[in-house]
């Protein structure tokens, strides 16, 4: 198998613990997953669900370029991309963590038709929360609500199209709480055996970049408590279908 075609791609919304994923992953010895988001997709993927054609005068119709074209550019610069960040690890194959990339699931599925991706889901109200709290996301409970739902529901949904061998859904508390047996699944799916040392990810020894990181946090995983009244009524009402269905009651 050319293990270029098959790419992992961590995805998510984001503060759903895409990083922690990413970081184990990348502790593989067959698999160097960049602390770098590109971003690629999330940028370029509404371009190819757009519109080729020219917008007027008598050639209307017809096509100022081959998408196919546009597919094979996209396929040959992102692997270029790819194999500068991970040449020096000598490691197979690669993965990426873009968590906006869950909304273009589709367009990286018709680039790279093998490909497999790891929909990392946690708890609503612990996201939102976490969401509320960090400089770069809008403090507004509607945003952080929204973004949450919008994440996890177009997720599931590619998921389906794309079936049990290409998607996997990963739960977060699983991912903290039982590591070892997660990822062993994890593994499994990716077709990949399983090392203890994805466990220890966060020595400089085990991971593509030679650095230390932060070890896997045991604690309370909750933090919901501390969201206030309007923000737990938001939720409720806008989220409150999708945490009943994911059993976070």
């Amino acid at each position: 198998m050319d293990t270029i075609d098959n790419p992992v791609f961590v995805v998510g919304s984001p503060r759903s613990g895409t990083t922690l994923l990413r970081s184990m992953l990348d502790a593989h010895p067959s698999i160097c997953c960049p602390t770098w988001e590109t971003g690629v997709f999330d940028r370029l993927g509404p371009m190819l669900k757009g519109d080729f054609s020219t917008q007027e005068g008598e050639e209307a119709n017809h096509a100022l370029i081959d998408r196919a074209v546009v597919i094979d550019w996209l396929r040959r610069s992102v692997c270029d991309l790819m194999g500068l960040l991970t040449k020096h690890t000598g490691k197979p194959r690669w993965g990426e963590k873009t968590p906006a990339h869950v909304f273009q699931m589709d367009v990286i599925s018709e680039i790279f038709p093998r490909a497999q991706f790891l929909h990392i889901v946690r708890n609503g109200r612990d996201v939102v929360r976490s969401l509320q709290n960090v400089a770069w996301a809008p403090r507004r409970i509607r945003w952080s609500v929204n973004r949450w739902v919008e994440s996890v529901e177009t997720g599931r949904r590619f998921g389906k199209m794309l079936g049990s061998d290409r998607y996997l859904e990963v739960r977060y508390e699983a991912l903290r709480d039982k590591a070892a047996e997660t990822l062993q699944e994890i593994c499994a799916f990716l077709g990949e055996p399983f090392t203890p040392q994805l466990l220890e990810f966060h020595r400089p020894e085990n991971n593509s970049w030679g650095v230390s990181q932060r070890a896997l946090q045991k604690g309370p995983i909750n933090r919901y408590r501390n969201l206030g009244f309007v923000e737990r009524a938001f939720l409720k009402l806008r989220a409150g279908h999708l945490m009943r269905e994911l059993g976070y009651n």
